[in-house]
């Protein structure tokens, strides 16, 4: 890692639904193995463990998208530089939004979901998150996977077993009104 000023040195990973930052463990302990500092911010909230949230899910029903972006962007903000943001799923949107928004050196975008305005949505995508928002009786509750919708939507290539281990450490539900929820917010700059 270079000791340039201007270099990042902090890697912010933003997850996203239906995870918590403990998605980001292997990732953390990777990019501080190579001189980082790293931040895995939780939404408000989420600061408890998975097994918490699956067992009172009232933080993940009452959160809504610019409670989000707000949290993060005082995370981001409090940097003494401009960090490298790299978000997973909705993790991927709140990236591009920071970056928009000035909060980023540098974004990197995993598998995001779609921002306003991206019309074509794949249909692996509509049948991943169909299970949450189907029910118009889920609108303000928050839903999880079944193993077999987790494995199609989040670990396919894995082993059942390996599959498994991984629904249970870090699947959580997601709200259904906040997955359906535009990502239509207005636009603010760091600076």
């Amino acid at each position: 890692m270079s000791t340039d000023a201007t270099t990042p040195d902090t890697i912010v990973l933003i997850h996203g639904f239906w995870v918590t930052p403990r998605s980001w463990e292997q990732w953390i302990a990777r990019y501080e193995s190579r001189g980082y500092s790293v931040l895995a911010p939780a939404y408000p909230g989420f600061e408890v463990e998975v097994e918490a949230l699956n067992a009172d899910a009232t933080p993940i029903e009452e959160l809504t998208v610019p409670a989000i972006l707000e949290h993060l962007e005082s995370v981001v903000g409090e940097l003494e530089r401009p960090p490298i943001l790299m978000g997973h799923s909705a993790g991927g949107v709140f990236t591009q939004l920071l970056m928009d928004r000035g909060y980023g050196a540098a974004g990197v975008a995993i598998n995001s979901a779609p921002t306003e305005g991206v019309k074509p949505v794949p249909l692996s995508q509509i049948k991943s998150t169909f299970p949450v928002l189907k029910n118009p009786a889920n609108r303000h509750k928050a839903v999880g996977f079944t193993f077999e919708q987790w494995q199609y939507a989040f670990t396919n290539t894995f082993t059942e077993e390996e599959a498994r281990r991984l629904y249970e450490r870090y699947h959580i539900p997601a709200s259904r009104s906040r997955s359906r929820r535009s990502t239509r917010i207005p636009r603010r700059s760091r600076r």
